[in-house]
């Protein structure tokens, strides 16, 4: 009896020893992968006010697990909008060259109201970590001609990924609510 138990012990002492240590053990404290990298954005920096305004983005991740977008506007005498969160799916995880997009109301009165709105955005990955933060201001100039895509922006120009889920108001929309 003495000798099944004494080689039950040995053998699991031998099979315990030879499994692969959970992979919290196996990082470096701290380490949490890759972060994102934006890797280029273009926007139009003068907008008619009513017309959607289109970010455009070039983005990769090594790790495979980028999660989302945010999108934070900040306008002068309002402060900052509640962020807004653009998920990505599928292949668009590890890579994606494609736009987000703004809806503005038809108010001329923004021109007036507003100097321009500043848009930040970063890009967060499953394991928490975030992108560089990109600054792109906007201002409204009523009668404005919509700019060209640049050449390089055109591929992105037909893969939309996304809205910033917010609405802008100007002063006289705002006394109505």
């Amino acid at each position: 009896m003495f000798r099944k138990v004494f080689f039950a012990l040995v053998l699991t002492a031998l099979l315990g020893g030879c499994q692969k240590p959970p992979m919290f053990e196996q990082e470096d404290p701290g380490s949490k992968g890759h972060p994102p990298e934006l890797l280029g954005y273009y926007a139009s920096k003068e907008i008619d006010p009513g017309e959607t305004w289109n970010v455009y983005l070039k983005a990769k991740d090594v790790d495979g697990d980028m999660k989302y977008i945010v999108a934070v506007i900040f306008m002068e005498g309002e402060g900052d909008y509640t962020p807004s969160e653009i998920w990505l799916k599928g292949e668009k995880r590890s890579e994606f060259d494609g736009y987000i997009f703004l809806n503005t109301p038809p108010d001329d009165i923004l021109s007036d109201d507003m100097d321009s709105l500043t848009l930040s955005i970063f890009i967060r990955d499953w394991a928490g970590n975030k992108s560089q933060t990109v600054k792109l201001p906007l201002s409204f100039e009523p009668g404005r001609v919509p700019e060209k895509v640049p050449a390089q922006w055109q591929q992105a120009a037909k893969n939309q990924i996304g809205y910033i889920n917010n609405t802008i108001l100007s002063t006289q929309e705002e006394e109505y609510r």
